[in-house]
């Protein structure tokens, strides 16, 4: 038992010797099913024109699929890419961070220790010239 897939007997069964049509075939054929009111026949087309238009969607959206999936493959690299750009810049950053932690500390240390020895001399000075005032009277003293 098979359906006819025709215009006019659509998905009706029938009963037939397989090689109906061929030159050594029987002459068997026999409908199982009723024959398709003229209602159904127009619903049928109806339908084999809806079918074939999903079809093609189908087959759009196949098409339209694969641009995607290249799209997004082509996306995926270049997001690999910048992941190792990014990486690299990461790296580079650490070794220049560490390259010149100890150098900003250094200077930092340099400039801390010309502070101090500024802020000594300068107390020293005064100290100096507070004795020196108090020795003498308040007196200008000129140093020769």
């Amino acid at each position: 038992m098979r359906p006819s897939l025709t215009v006019k007997n659509p998905g009706r069964r029938f009963l037939g010797c397989v090689n109906y049509k061929k030159n050594n075939g029987c002459n068997f054929f026999v409908w199982v099913d009723p024959p398709t009111c003229e209602r159904g026949l127009e619903y049928a087309k109806i339908m084999q024109a809806k079918k074939e238009e999903l079809e093609r969607q189908i087959e759009d959206l196949k098409m339209m699929n694969n641009e995607l999936g290249r799209g997004i493959q082509k996306l995926e690299k270049e997001n690999d890419a910048l992941f190792v750009k990014i990486t690299e810049s990461i790296e580079i950053n650490v070794k220049l961070a560490g390259q010149t932690g100890p150098r900003k500390t250094t200077n930092r240390l340099t400039n801390m220790t010309t502070l101090v020895v500024v802020v000594i001399v300068v107390f020293v000075v005064c100290v100096l010239v507070s004795s020196v005032k108090h020795t003498h009277g308040n007196k200008p003293l000129y140093l020769v």
